[in-house]
């Protein structure tokens, strides 16, 4: 369909990507990437035009639109966050943590999830271990886990030795 715009200007409605307005000007993106700017007299011309054109066009207004959620990968990222938190022993702001957890895509929940037992392995102490929702934005998975090494036994007992040490 084709649409005047101006006196001078007339385009094809089904080549346009956007149209934005702002105060007395209207820009236009066509899907061959040319963008035309039009200025109006006054803001109530630009947005008659405006008004005119989006009645034309199969219109999404971003301001409320919200895009279907998947409720598949929500249980999925439910189930992952209450791995996460048994396996995480310290239990402190499950709010935030559940928040942040959530904002991860699955493939890092994956790895978090992974990732935890060797974190809380590595840090036996709860006092000294970072909060879960830290931990969760920080992206603790990806840092390497230090082990103390002093805490295993290097000592092997000869063959020879028959007594006890």
């Amino acid at each position: 369909m084709k649409i005047k715009i101006s006196d001078t200007l007339i385009i094809d409605s089904e080549s346009i990507l956007s149209a934005e307005l702002e105060e007395t000007t209207i820009t236009f993106l066509f899907s061959n990437k040319y963008e035309i700017r039009e200025f109006y007299n006054n803001e109530m011309e630009a947005l008659c035009v405006f008004n005119n054109i989006s009645n034309h066009l199969p219109v999404t207004d971003v301001r409320f639109y919200h895009e279907p959620i998947n409720k598949e990968e929500d249980e999925r990222k439910a189930k992952g966050f209450e791995m996460f938190w048994n396996l995480y022993d310290k239990k402190v702001d499950i709010s935030r943590c559940r928040k942040s957890f959530m904002n991860l895509t699955l493939e890092e929940m994956v790895e978090s999830v992974k990732g935890v037992k060797k974190y809380v392995d590595s840090t036996p102490d709860k006092k000294y271990r970072k909060n879960p929702s830290t931990w969760i934005s920080q992206k603790g998975w990806t840092n390497e886990i230090l082990t103390d090494k002093k805490k295993t036994n290097r000592y092997i007992k000869p063959k020879y030795v028959t007594d006890e040490r």
